[in-house]
C-alpha cells in the first residue's frame, strides 16, 4: 500500500493520511480525468501489469483500484 500511497499523494496532492480505499473523485479535490489517467498509468510502471480499460473505467475508488491490481498480480 506504500507504493501505492505515494503515487496518490504526489498525483493527487493530498496528505498521507487522506489516502484510503474510499477516496475517490468525489472526496479527492484534485482527481480529475487527467489526474485519473497519470495515476492508472504511474501504478501500471510501479507493479509492471496493464489494467484493462473496463477496470479503469469501472473504478469508483482507490478500493476498486486496488482490487483490480490484486487480480492482475501486483504485489501490494
Amino acid at each position: 500500500m506504500e507504493k501505492i500511497k505515494n503515487i496518490a499523494m504526489r498525483i493527487f496532492g493530498v496528505a498521507g493520511a487522506e489516502v484510503n480505499d474510499e477516496m475517490s473523485p468525489k472526496n479527492t479535490g484534485n482527481w480529475d480525468s487527467m489526474n485519473y489517467l497519470l495515476f492508472i498509468a504511474e501504478l501500471e510502471k510501479e507493479f509492471g501489469i496493464t489494467l484493462d480499460m473496463d477496470d479503469v473505467l469501472s473504478a469508483k475508488n482507490l478500493g476498486d483500484i486496488k482490487e483490480a491490481l490484486r487480480v492482475k498480480g501486483a504485489r501490494l
